[in-house]
């Protein structure tokens, strides 16, 4: 006598089998979600690092940009007779600039008398408007400042002399930052310097 199979009714239940199946496939695909979930957190994170990074370096070289195009700026009648570029190296630079015409340097905000200054040591890039320095760009791994006559050509041997620094119509200006994720970013500009005849 043969037996005839056994179908299991609509309403029944699932097997343990087909539960555990079911229960297999359901932790993979929440595994597979959860890994490109952190992931994407992670790169969203690095992302802003590096954004914040490139907006600091960006903002300070904006900063310096405006002030060193003033150096020599000396519409005081008559002129006070200025040095509009007092220090010159390739990390340091002193301009000056009677912005307000008024035959004096303040050395209060909006400071006529600037000091900027590379600190490897500290990895910073400060702002010293005479009364005292103040980071502008912090995690700095090189900078370094260049000097140019009317002809274009490089002037050297830096520190500049007094007589050297007459001469510098343009300046040169190379920052390279780096976010916690060790990936540089490196911005230069060169700058025309408006007021040295």
């Amino acid at each position: 006598m043969s037996r005839l199979p056994r179908h299991r009714p609509a309403n029944a239940g699932m097997t343990l089998v087909e539960l555990m199946v079911t229960l297999a496939i359901l932790a993979l695909v929440t595994i597979i979600v959860t890994g490109i979930l952190f992931a994407t957190g992670k790169m969203h994170t690095r992302t802003a690092r590096r954004a914040e990074v490139q907006m600091s370096a960006r903002e300070g070289l904006s900063m310096m940009t405006t002030e060193i195009r003033q150096a020599g700026a000396d519409p005081a009648n008559p002129p006070i007779g200025l040095v509009g570029l007092v220090t010159a190296s390739a990390t340091q630079i002193r301009i000056r600039c009677d912005v307000n015409g008024d035959g004096t340097l303040q050395t209060t905000e909006p400071s006529e008398d600037i000091t900027y200054n590379y600190d490897s040591a500290a990895k910073t890039l400060t702002r010293n408007p005479g009364s005292g320095a103040v980071i502008l760009v912090s995690s700095v791994t090189s900078m370094s400042f260049a000097y140019y006559n009317a002809a274009g050509t490089a002037i050297t041997p830096l520190p500049l002399t007094a007589t050297n620094a007459a001469l510098v119509r343009a300046v040169g200006v190379t920052v390279t930052t780096e976010d916690r994720d060790s990936r540089p970013l490196t911005l230069n500009t060169r700058i025309a310097l408006r007021n040295m005849d």
